[in-house]
């Protein structure tokens, strides 16, 4: 069957079917033009004026601001995104590789100097941070099989094989989650901490309203760097936990807090396009929290509060009254098998 004319494929302009036509109709002159760039070389040419749709230019106006670039180096990156993607996959890979090493660093606040500090049994010194080439010479599957460990990510995404960063756990009850918090405190490593988020209450989703992202929190010591990494993430559905479990967690949590077995514990709300990141497992949560925290803290200063309701934030403070036997039970356990 021929391809489609460009008048046809005018008609249905959509990214699916442009990214394809780019991808069959390239020639020797194109393959030419992804080679110099791949490796690094630049070409001049003469500017090219473009006019965008008025939705599309105050998208990459708002965009770029954010990002503090230029909207002329936003749109190259785009270009340049979709020219390794389509038409170089192979060297599309090892770019990926590399820049979500240092999306993982960077998610993490780690300069240069402190990555070397961290890699510094792998002999990943600055003077190879410094260099695209060297830093890829040193991505080998055993140093991605370890930073993935230590972030907790998943090595395939760090190595450009998939996309998704982390894979978000369906929890089925809130004793599934303390049992996934606490073996490290077993274990003897330094407290976790866990953040709870819920849509807020302008939402306009319906559905799964008061379902609950859990994070739980790890601080981890590596070669004298402190790394404050989201060791597992996931939702609990409000069908699966219900108020009166919910409750008893929450006041199970203050009791592990008081007894110096947790951390921190927050419950807080979020709006529909943060709580869905969350849920998607696109992003890094590590990122995710920090745009939350941003969030908050400008939520913070118009005096809106974005913790749960007053009946559940009290019930942490109303310690033991929202508790079963059960839930006793398994808080002795802990508290008693502290290494």
């Amino acid at each position: 069957m021929a391809l489609a004319s460009t008048r046809e494929l005018m008609k249905r302009k959509n990214i699916t079917t442009l990214l394809s036509r780019i991808a069959l109709e390239q020639d020797e002159e194109m393959e030419s033009l992804v080679s110099q760039f791949a490796t690094g070389k630049k070409t001049a040419g003469a500017p090219v004026a473009i006019r965008f749709r008025p939705v599309v230019r105050e998208f990459i106006t708002r965009v770029s601001q954010r990002l503090g670039i230029s909207t002329a180096e936003l749109v190259n990156i785009l270009i340049e995104g979709v020219m390794l993607d389509t038409l170089a996959p192979r060297q599309a890979v090892v770019t990926r590789l590399y820049e979500r090493f240092w999306l993982l660093m960077d998610a993490h606040r780690l300069s240069m100097v402190n990555v070397a500090m961290l890699l510094a049994g792998m002999n990943m010194g600055l003077s190879v941070l410094e260099s695209r080439d060297r830093t890829l010479d040193y991505l080998t599957a055993p140093v991605i099989s370890q930073l993935a460990e230590w972030f907790g990510v998943s090595p395939d995404w760090l190595d450009g094989s998939v996309e998704q960063p982390v894979m978000p756990v369906t929890f089925t009850s809130w004793r599934d989650v303390a049992d996934r918090i606490f073996p490290a405190v077993r274990a003897g490593t330094a407290l976790p901490a866990i953040t709870l988020v819920r849509r807020d209450s302008s939402t306009d989703s319906i559905c799964g309203k008061n379902d609950t992202v859990v994070c739980i929190r790890q601080l981890k010591q590596i070669n004298g760097i402190t790394l404050r990494v989201v060791a597992c993430s996931g939702i609990i559905p409000h069908a699966a936990a219900g108020n009166n479990e919910t409750n008893a967690f929450l006041t199970f949590c203050e009791i592990m807090k008081r007894a110096s077995r947790l951390g921190d514990i927050e419950a807080v709300s979020a709006p529909e396009h943060i709580f869905t990141q969350f849920v998607r497992g696109n992003e890094l949560p590590a990122s995710i929290l920090s745009i939350l925290s941003t969030y908050l803290s400008e939520q913070k200063e118009r005096g809106v509060k974005s913790l749960w309701s007053g009946n559940e934030i009290k019930s942490i403070a109303d310690s033991e009254s929202h508790l079963s036997p059960e839930w006793k039970i398994y808080a002795g356990e802990i508290i008693k098998n502290r290494t």
